[in-house]
């Protein structure tokens, strides 16, 4: 009778196998060379050697495969809303409120009055600013616009002056516009937030204007919007500026201030929506006035932090904010904001001497 054959595991030294005689070996009573195929698995390859990896072709790569992402597709501009479905209710009181703010406002010199966009980087002196054409002027306040974001408006007013200086001739053109690189523009406008996407943008706003717009800045909403780096507030502001009233432009000053008054129900999370809000009881002759009083009356009284409630004359009326928060004697921050004859009003810095004590007037534009 044949003997069974006894090997060892070539997985593991301490395992015995046992492999019975085939149905030939049997009957023959011989090793026969045509065993019936064993069932256990052919032990592991071994592995290759450094020196045959070594001399292997250069050009001979390993077969990984490799998972390709799919293209990511061009992030698509948000869709501007023209006007809310359903109006949202005038607040009460609102027109008591505005006024004592509208009042208030006229004895208050803030940065946006002397620096803000619509001077397009021109200081408000005792002369007036030098004459440009109305394309260039154009330019340069929706290029103020652009700047502006996420910046506050005496950097960006500084911005816009430096890069003026840096362009060919001291002259912020079209022209001299399409002359600079990115980087040149991004080192004039290193203090505004966002620098290196804004100068990215301006040297594609310089393209546009050219290849799509004859060299001129559009004045309609959709174009403007087109423009990358220009979102529905830059677009409305710059209407506003050359004398078209295409809504209200609302910033972060217009946001937070018409919430605190109570004049969102329920309180709006973003600009858009507190647009879309206003829009829709505010009378259209009071659209152009709004941002510029608000936005005022948000850098000099009701701060982002810190608002001055001591100061407010909104405050003092009964019932008239509901934000309303008493400010203690120890965190007053001394000076007031009205203009007195012949002197800075209290609060304002040089930077605004000419126009507090009168050199240069400022039309009521709220």
């Amino acid at each position: 009778m044949p003997k069974a054959t006894v090997s060892r595991s070539t997985f593991n030294s301490r395992v015995t196998l046992y492999e019975p005689p085939t149905a030939a070996a049997s009957g023959s009573g011989s090793t026969s060379s045509s065993t019936r195929p064993s069932t256990r698995r052919s032990p592991r390859p071994p592995a290759a050697s450094t020196s045959a990896l070594a001399t292997a072709p250069e050009d001979v790569k390993p077969s990984t495969k490799v998972k390709s992402s799919p293209a990511k597709s061009p992030r698509k501009p948000t869709p501007f809303k023209l006007a809310l479905e359903k109006p949202h209710p005038a607040p009460k009181r609102w027109q008591e409120a505005y006024e004592v703010i509208r009042k208030q406002r006229e004895g208050i010199v803030a940065p946006v009055d002397t620096m803000g966009c619509e001077q397009g980087g021109h200081d408000r002196t005792s002369a007036p600013p030098p004459p440009t054409s109305t394309a260039d002027h154009n330019l340069s306040i929706l290029i103020s616009l652009m700047l502006s974001s996420q910046t506050k408006d005496p950097v960006t007013h500084a911005a816009v002056q430096a890069l003026r200086a840096s362009l060919p001739g001291g002259v912020l053109s079209l022209a001299t516009l399409k002359t600079a690189t990115a980087d040149e523009i991004d080192a004039a406008i290193c203090k505004v937030g966002f620098h290196t996407t804004k100068a990215k943008n301006l040297v594609k706003l310089a393209v546009r204007l050219e290849e799509s717009h004859g060299g001129l800045v559009p004045e309609d909403l959709p174009s403007l919007l087109a423009i990358d780096g220009v979102g529905p507030k830059m677009s409305i502001l710059f209407l506003q500026a050359i004398g078209i009233n295409a809504g209200i432009g609302v910033d972060v000053h217009v946001h937070r201030i018409s919430n605190r008054l109570g004049w969102h129900k329920p309180a709006t999370t973003t600009p858009e929506g507190t647009r879309l809000n206003l829009e829709s009881w505010l009378p259209k002759e009071l659209h152009p006035k709004i941002n510029l009083m608000l936005v005022g009356f948000g850098q000099m009284i009701c701060k982002p932090v810190g608002p001055r409630c001591d100061l407010c004359d909104v405050a003092k009326v009964p019932r008239l904010c509901p934000s309303k928060k008493a400010v203690s004697p120890a965190k007053k921050r001394g000076g007031g904001v009205k203009k007195e004859e012949g002197a800075l009003a209290p609060g304002c810095t040089t930077l605004y001497a000419l126009v507090c004590v009168g050199a240069w007037p400022i039309s009521p534009r709220y």
